[in-house]
């Protein structure tokens, strides 16, 4: 008897490929990666992996890429249905914690493995992809360069937030997330960014 085969259809392969190298990339790091534990995990032989991405650079590069663009626009769509500024970034945080929760391998590719050379190039961008979404939602009286360096805080202080988290996750076996997860570490990262910039602007 011959069992059917449940792995994807060419049409498929591609993002299916994508989709285990997050897997891998999350569970083992960029360095220590390599081009046929992806095509083992994912039941190819190594070219079959290699028609579709040239490089373990490239799998990298569009992980990261389309986890960057995502969260952009997620971010672009939920504070277009806000008015205030405060709505505003309490929208994006609980698209960018709801990102970390539930496509938690994502973000430990991009913050719980080290970087360097292209891959840190990466990360940068995704980092300052993020700052420039935050800067039009910081009062437009400061100086176009404060305003960048307060949101470059701000994304730090979300970073920062999520590693924790993930760590914390990491350390307990990844269990599922408790429901609400996300809506908590938004709602304290927002009161807590917002209660900052209103201090400032007091001063």
């Amino acid at each position: 008897m011959v069992l059917p085969d449940e792995r994807p259809n060419t049409v498929e392969r591609r993002q299916y490929f994508l989709d285990t190298a997050k897997r891998v990339f999350a569970s083992s790091g960029f360095q220590s990666t390599t081009m046929e534990d992806i095509a083992r995990e994912a039941g190819f032989t190594k070219p079959i992996l290699y028609q579709h991405f040239t490089s373990k650079g490239t799998l990298y590069h569009e992980i990261v890429a389309a986890t960057g663009a995502t969260l952009i626009n997620r971010m672009m769509e939920a504070v277009s249905a806000k008015v205030l500024p405060r709505e505003k970034i309490l929208a994006a945080f609980h698209v960018y914690f709801d990102m970390v929760v539930h496509d938690s391998d994502a973000f430990r590719i991009l913050f719980m493995h080290e970087h360097d050379g292209e891959t840190a190039a990466e990360l940068r961008e995704v980092e300052m992809n993020f700052v420039s979404f935050i800067v039009p939602y910081i009062d437009s009286g400061m100086d176009y360069e404060q305003r960048r360096l307060l949101a470059a805080g701000i994304v730090g202080m979300a970073e920062g937030s999520a590693i924790y988290w993930l760590i914390q996750q990491e350390h307990l076996g990844w269990p599922t997330p408790p429901e609400g997860e996300a809506e908590t570490m938004a709602a304290h990262c927002a009161t807590l960014a917002w209660g900052g910039l209103r201090a400032l602007l007091r001063d």
